[in-house]
C-alpha cells in the first residue's frame, strides 16, 4: 500500500453520535492519508454528513477521538479549533453564500477575517475562481448565478484557503440534475490538479469510480466495507455496495 509509511492526516477512533434516542454513528474508525481522495457512500440517514461535520466539530461528537495533524480535535479550545479549521475547507450541500456580497468578496471573506492583506486575498480568490471556471463572474452577486455556478463559488471559497483537507458534504444534492454534471466536472478538475486531501460524501457512483482512491460504505452508523474504488464497485461484498454497483453506467 502506498500509504503504509505515511503519517495519517486524519485519524478517527471509536466515533459516536446520537440525536435524542437515535444512534447515528456507533464507533466509526477511519484513517485518511495526505493526498488521498476518499468517497463516503451509503443510504440517506446513515450518518455520512454527521461524520464529516464531526471532523471540524460543526457537529460535536458524543464520544471517540478525532486527530488532525496529530492534534486531538475533540480536545481543542474554541480559539485552537478556529486555527485548525483554517486548514479545512468545507463545501456545503446548500451554497451558504452571503447574498449582499459579490462573488469575489464571498470567496475572500474568510481570508480577510483571518488577516490576509486585501491584495493577497484577492489574488488567491481569483486564482480559485479561475480553477472552477468562475473568474468572469467575480463581480456578480449570488442571485445572478445558477445553482451550479453558486456551488462552484462555494468550492472556490474553500480552495482559496489552500486547505490541507477539503470536506465535501453532498455538493450536488441541492442541484437540478442538469447542473450536477457541471459541478462534478469541476470537482474532478480540482481533484486532478490540487494536492489537497479530500473526503467527499456523494451518491454519484460513476464520478466516485473515476475520482476516488478509496470508497467507504457506511450503514447503521458504521463503515461496513472499504477499499480501492474499482475493487469495491466492481466486486462489492456488502449489500449496500451491490446496490451502488447496480447504478454504474455500463
Amino acid at each position: 500500500m502506498k500509504y503504509d509509511r505515511v503519517e495519517p492526516l486524519v485519524e478517527i477512533r471509536g466515533l459516536t453520535k446520537s440525536y435524542r434516542k437515535k444512534t447515528v454513528l456507533s464507533g466509526v474508525d477511519l484513517t485518511i492519508h495526505p493526498g488521498e481522495t476518499v468517497v463516503l457512500m451509503g443510504p440517506s440517514g446513515c450518518g455520512k454528513s454527521t461524520l464529516v461535520r464531526c471532523i471540524n466539530r460543526l457537529t460535536e461528537p458524543d464520544g471517540g477521538a478525532i486527530y488532525f495533524e496529530n492534534r486531538l480535535v475533540t480536545a481543542l479550545s474554541a480559539h485552537q479549533l478556529a486555527t485548525v479549521r483554517r486548514k479545512m475547507g468545507y463545501v456545503f450541500q446548500q451554497f451558504n453564500l452571503i447574498q449582499r456580497l459579490n462573488v469575489i468578496d464571498n470567496v475572500t471573506l474568510a481570508l480577510r477575517i483571518n488577516g490576509s492583506p486585501p491584495v493577497e486575498a484577492r489574488e488567491r480568490g481569483m486564482e480559485a475562481l479561475a480553477l472552477v471556471g468562475m473568474a468572469g463572474k467575480a463581480t456578480d452577486y449570488p442571485d445572478e448565478l445558477s445553482g451550479g455556478e453558486q456551488q462552484r463559488v462555494g468550492i472556490a471559497r474553500a480552495l482559496a484557503q489552500k486547505p490541507r483537507l477539503m470536506l465535501w458534504d453532498e455538493p450536488t444534492a441541492s442541484l437540478d440534475p442538469i447542473l450536477v454534471g457541471e459541478v462534478l466536472e469541476v470537482m474532478e478538475k480540482v481533484i486532478g490538479t490540487e494536492e489537497t486531501t479530500m473526503l467527499i460524501v456523494t451518491h454519484e457512483v460513476d464520478f466516485s469510480r473515476r475520482a476516488a482512491d478509496r470508497i467507504l460504505f457506511l450503514a447503521e452508523g458504521k463503515i461496513i466495507e472499504e477499499g480501492p474504488s474499482a475493487k469495491v464497485l466492481e466486486n462489492p461484498q456488502s449489500e449496500i455496495g451491490k446496490k451502488y454497483k447496480s447504478l454504474l453506467k455500463k
